[in-house]
């Protein structure tokens, strides 16, 4: 019994650990732009914070097209146009909703076959800061010979300080962590080895 307990404790410290240096890590928002690219595209969440940001990438010129990746099949079109910051001809030719993910795993493999359709070798990927170093993860995993620019956003989890703002965003980042180690284990050992 001590021995697991030891085990147990032992497993509890490097997780503590490990999310201490994962919150560290964590990137802060862009605050410049990124390099052009062939294309942009959002992984959806932040009541739009990440939508704007992946469109105003796009309608100033720093890509070609703009996938957004989990759109709810419910939510209306003009809803997501109406975020657009330019001219609406511009948002109907080169705007592309992804109605299909679900996840994090989800965004990447729809992500996958938009970027397999045009032939893309260079995108953009907004998401939150907490959430990027996962989204990378996924994405590397489906699309690796594809150049991917980080452009992180703020989620409002994250304060000043670099640490989470309530006991909410604490749980919610840890969450993430966990997440993450579980794609990064798969990373590991991607044919369960």
């Amino acid at each position: 019994m001590g021995r697991l307990f030891s085990f147990l404790l032992l497993i509890a410290l490097l997780w503590a650990g490990g999310f201490g240096f994962y919150i560290h890590k964590l990137p802060e928002p862009a605050r410049q732009d990124p390099g052009p690219a062939e294309a942009v595209v959002v992984f959806t969440g932040s009541h739009g914070v990440r939508v704007a940001a992946g469109m105003s990438l796009l309608d100033r010129g720093l890509a070609r097209r703009l996938l957004i990746s989990g759109v709810n099949p419910a939510t209306p079109l003009e809803e997501i146009a109406r975020l657009w910051p330019g001219d609406r001809a511009d948002f109907d030719c080169c705007v592309d909703l992804g109605l299909e993910a679900r996840t994090t795993v989800g965004n990447a493999a729809e992500l996958r076959d938009w970027v397999a359709s045009h032939g893309f070798k260079s995108l953009i990927l907004v998401t939150a800061e907490y959430h990027m170093p996962r989204a990378l993860l996924e994405t590397a995993s489906q699309i690796p010979a594809v150049a991917v620019q980080p452009y992180p956003v703020s989620s409002g989890l994250v304060g000043p300080q670099g640490l989470p703002v309530s006991l909410a965003d604490w749980r919610r980042l840890a969450s993430e962590y966990s997440k993450y180690l579980a794609v990064y284990a798969r990373t590991l050992f991607p044919d369960g080895q």
